[in-house]
């Protein structure tokens, strides 16, 4: 029998959030319309869940970033695009839910949240055409694939715990560390990362085959 890797943990517990979220913003905005201080409790409990299940999610994604084989440049921005959105909807979730633990709803909280949840339709949509269209940490994959896994260790071995919080820590550094490139110009998104145009159509290229501008420094590619 198969044994589940430690990176196939993100998306197995990122539908909690995805579906706790949205809910907590319906009630919210349910208790706002009617008044009602039951409605109230129901969102706020539904937020500090939502938000916690968000966190650990955000954790086990950071971590499965570092445990796939990402070396094509429109399947690596894609994944720093789902990883960078996903932190910002995350740190609103937490903002929201410190807000919600000492006061009632608002009209403006519950419209933040429902933009926060927008939002992350794009991301969870981004999430599903790296898995399905780009085969990110798809296992069968063949070995000389730009894309795939590197073969984690399973989720239930010893090794697990301290490979979660080491592969997340170094996921959080090559966010950041992609982020100053990309703000710095060094590096540029690659067109096709955001999921639909003439880049995301175009043919899987690895990192070999693209020319660069010989002016433009090339950085290091992240441990993945």
């Amino acid at each position: 029998m198969k044994k589940m890797l430690l990176h196939e943990l993100h998306p197995s517990v990122v539908h909690a959030p995805l579906a706790l979220l949205p809910t907590a913003t319906v009630a919210d905005f349910i208790a706002v319309a009617s008044g009602d201080k039951a409605w109230a409790k129901v969102g706020r409990r539904l937020w500090v869940a939502g938000t916690v299940s968000a966190l650990f999610s955000g954790l086990a994604g950071l971590a499965s970033s570092q445990e796939v084989r990402l070396e094509e440049p429109r399947a690596r921005d894609m994944v720093f695009l789902h990883g960078l959105g996903n932190a910002v909807i995350t740190l609103g979730a937490v903002g929201v839910t410190l807000w919600r633990l000492s006061r009632p709803p608002s009209l403006g909280q519950s419209i933040i949240g429902l933009i926060a949840n927008s939002m992350a339709l794009y991301t969870a949509t981004l999430g599903g055409k790296m898995v399905y269209e780009l085969g990110v940490g798809i296992n069968p994959m063949p070995a000389d694939a730009s894309t795939g896994t590197l073969k984690g260790p399973p989720l239930l071995s010893r090794e697990a715990p301290a490979a979660l919080v080491r592969d997340g820590l170094q996921g959080i550094r090559w966010l950041f560390g992609r982020a100053r490139s990309l703000l710095s110009g060094a590096h540029p998104l690659h067109s096709g990362a955001k999921g639909f145009g003439r880049g995301y159509e175009g043919p899987t290229i690895p990192d070999e085959a693209v020319v660069p501008d010989s002016t433009e420094p090339i950085p290091d590619a992240p441990r993945l």
